[in-house]
């Protein structure tokens, strides 16, 4: 019987006039947010992808019980990391990268997207250095691909990473267009079919590898 009024309570508290314009209000911030995120290019002004970053972290902290909000602020600072002038600000963006996606993984146990996100931060952490840290984050970039994987099969992303990362691999090292071409192939065939969970979930990727997919035709 307790536990039946339990349920009855927490119905009554989901279905309030304050928690659906609290969740209402969610929505809004996410799609205003994640629509200012989509219009940045490479060419955008470190500063408006730092505010696009702070804006997911306002919303974050608004609705701790939400791992997305984490998730993209970590994209973000993922961005910038790759945007800085120096070993040093690049390296401290990518800090504040790492620390969202443990804020957002202690939320989401098992997430296909932060292993992608995972692999992506250590993709970026690699750039920064890559002679002398390969060894460190190569291994680290591969386990997050291949963990996005076994956790989604279908994940776009964890296909166009990988893809990526092998056009710029050199043929020696077993990247080059020979191997990466499949990949990329591939992500793309995957994001031909892939429907997000809700049009706030990921859907990033695709235009990233348009340009790599022109040099396999």
């Amino acid at each position: 019987m307790k536990t039946i009024l339990l349920f009855i309570v927490a119905a009554l508290v989901a279905n309030s006039p304050s928690a659906r314009a609290q969740s209402d209000q969610y929505k809004q911030a996410m799609t205003q947010a994640i629509a200012t995120i989509q219009s940045h290019n490479q060419q955008s002004p470190p500063a408006d992808m730092l505010a696009s970053a702070n804006q997911f972290e306002r919303i974050a902290s608004a609705e701790p019980k939400e791992w997305l909000p984490r998730y993209y602020a970590g994209l973000n600072y993922v961005y910038l990391g790759f945007m800085g002038k120096t070993e040093a600000e690049k390296d401290k963006y990518l800090d504040q990268a790492d620390a969202n996606l443990k804020a957002a993984e202690a939320l989401a146990v098992d997430n296909d997207e932060l292993a992608v996100l995972k692999a992506y931060i250590a993709q970026a952490r690699m750039v920064v250095d890559p002679m002398n840290r390969w060894q460190q984050y190569g291994p680290l970039f591969q386990a997050g691909i291949e963990k996005a994987k076994s956790l989604n099969a279908n994940n776009p992303r964890a296909y166009a990473l990988e893809g990526s990362a092998l056009m710029y691999t050199p043929d020696q090292y077993g990247g080059g267009p020979g191997t990466a071409c499949p990949v990329l192939k591939q992500a793309a065939e995957k994001f031909a079919t892939f429907k997000p969970a809700s049009d706030l979930h990921p859907g990033w990727g695709l235009k990233n590898i348009e340009p790599l997919l022109a040099k396999c035709k």
